[in-house]
């Protein structure tokens, strides 16, 4: 039963964000139109925000991050972008109304994400852990700001080529980092 309500407002809140702002957006609107109480929109979520970050994570994040390596994050990053690209108004909708939630949500998996992959690219420790954090949240951070940008601006890059130039810019610093690992 917990999944229908969830689902439920989901659907209600995508609805919403085609006509208007998620800031005009209320709590009412949510559960008169889903024919539900505001305690049982409470029960679920604390709020909006809290529901559009569960929509992150159950239609972008939970899907395309299963098994993710270092040989297929850019397929997976551009299932992500299609999957965006395919509910665009939603998407662009929330980023510009609600871009503080979604990137501090979009930063905390990106980043988990790359300390993961530097982990395994350091297979012999070069990196403290301090350095470590530090390089994971560089990449977050461009990541998710380059997915932001691209969102804000009208998605007008083609999924696969916008992954694909992530995929070559992690490849050259790969590069500069084993070229510059051997002057040593």
């Amino acid at each position: 039963m917990n999944n229908i309500t969830k689902n439920a407002l989901e659907e209600s809140l995508k609805k919403f964000l085609l006509q208007k702002p998620l800031d005009k957006i209320t709590i009412s609107d949510l559960t008169t139109d889903c024919g539900i109480s505001r305690m049982a929109f409470y029960y679920h979520f604390q709020d909006k925000y809290e529901l559009l970050v569960w929509i992150y994570f159950n239609e972008l994040f939970a899907p395309n991050m299963e098994d993710i390596s270092l040989e297929n994050w850019d397929g997976k990053l551009g299932a992500i972008l299609t999957q965006m690209q395919e509910e665009k108004k939603f998407y662009i909708n929330t980023i510009k109304h609600a871009e503080d939630y979604i990137i501090q949500y979009m930063l905390e998996v990106a980043e988990q994400t790359f300390e993961e992959a530097i982990d395994k690219l350091d297979e012999k420790s070069h990196l403290k852990n301090e350095e470590r954090g530090i390089f994971a949240r560089f990449f977050a951070y461009g990541i998710c700001g380059i997915i932001v940008e691209w969102a804000k601006g009208g998605m007008k890059m083609s999924p696969e080529k916008l992954a694909d130039y992530m995929r070559e810019m992690l490849e050259k610093c790969k590069q500069a980092v084993y070229i510059s690992d051997h002057d040593r």
